[in-house]
């Protein structure tokens, strides 16, 4: 039997033996003629995950506070399981499910697991009030959701604004165990075969895009997220085993793509941190946890270049800083390269942002 550590929320998968306001027809260039690795028909779950078995113990997760590791092999099947839980759960291809989450360890597998499942995943944005939230679980017609305890409050709080509604959520999940719901562990622990699903990845729809403030959406199908990590691992390529600082959270269409779905299709490791990390925390994790490449926002950027230490020898790891969002201005990218010890400010070389980022603060 089975000992399950309730405050580890990976913990039961690794006893177990291994065998928006933007349109998205402007957001993806075409697939890179290049890139002849990446096939377009496979659902996202394949594409993704497709040799993540055979990296075996190999890191894909890592949190950069706690130092909890997840490997290749065990996402792979925790996003198994998970497809079972949901499937047994009544989870039917075509459903939705919500994903109302900041950055945790569960994110990557739940949204895998979901896809896997054949559901449509629809990404909330961790930063939606009770009535934003309400409208989007009403226009998105949503089943299930998954969320993290801290955020379940505000969901009960949309729950009820929503009423009952034609199709009220059945069921609300949560990413680590909470009193009166579900968790992934629970969905895990099922005793239930993986669900068999009929993916058409030209047409069928892997994930919504939400944007707060905004009615508009974008509708992703299995070969629009895979034609946008082709142009990812052509432009912004990342090997195996190279260490990536979460620092935009994974809700953020730039985030999804890059972190827990192109970092993990190159074999790379991404080091999870809370979104609201404080500067000194975020570099005590990148010296720790010997990150090379930085994906962050400007906020997080600009945060982290505002305690950086007069020694960059002590980022000695860090090697790239990609930063999302208007290009900054070629003064304020050299300052920060310099600060932080790297030869450049990157971009995501597969999207074109329009205006100038506001100068750094002090400058």
């Amino acid at each position: 039997m089975t000992t399950i550590d309730p405050f580890d929320p990976l913990d039961p998968l690794s006893s177990i033996d291994p065998l928006g306001s933007f349109d998205p027809l402007d957001s993806f260039d075409p697939v890179n003629p290049f890139d002849e690795n990446l096939v377009i028909d496979l659902p996202v779950y394949e594409t993704v995950l497709g040799d993540a078995a055979a990296r075996g113990a190999s890191p894909a997760l890592v949190d950069g506070v706690t130092g909890r590791t997840v490997g290749y092999q065990e996402l792979e099947l925790a996003t198994r399981r998970l497809a079972a839980g949901l499937a047994d759960a009544g989870v039917e291809q075509g459903d939705a499910i919500a994903l109302f989450s900041t950055n945790t360890l569960w994110f990557a597998p739940v949204l895998h697991a979901c896809a896997r499942a054949g559901a449509v995943v629809c990404v909330l944005d961790s930063q939606a009030d009770e009535a934003e939230l309400a409208a989007q679980l009403t226009e998105s017609a949503t089943r299930w959701l998954f969320t993290t305890p801290a955020l379940l409050p505000l969901v009960r709080k949309a729950q009820r604004i929503v009423g009952a509604g034609p199709r009220p959520v059945e069921e609300i999940f949560t990413l680590e165990p909470v009193d009166g719901c579900r968790s992934v562990l629970d969905l895990v622990a099922v005793d239930a075969p993986e669900p068999v699903v009929d993916i058409e990845p030209v047409t069928d729809i892997a994930v919504v895009h939400h944007a707060v403030g905004s009615r508009r959406r974008a509708q992703l199908t299995h070969s629009d997220i895979a034609a946008d990590l082709a142009v990812l691992a052509s432009n912004n390529p990342l090997e195996p085993g190279e260490r990536v600082l979460a620092g935009v959270p994974f809700a953020q269409q730039d985030g999804l793509a890059f972190l827990t779905q192109h970092a993990l299709r190159s074999g790379a490791t991404v080091v999870v941190v809370p979104e609201l990390l404080h500067a000194p925390e975020l570099l005590d994790a990148i010296r720790g946890q010997r990150v090379r490449t930085a994906f962050v926002t400007q906020t997080v950027l600009y945060s982290l270049v505002s305690s950086a230490p007069e020694d960059t020898g002590e980022l000695d790891s860090l090697e790239r800083v990609i930063c999302v969002g208007p290009e900054l201005t070629p003064d304020t990218a050299e300052t920060c390269a310099v600060l932080l010890g790297v030869p450049t400010i990157e971009y995501l070389g597969r999207q074109t942002f329009a205006g100038i980022a506001p100068p750094l603060p002090g400058a």
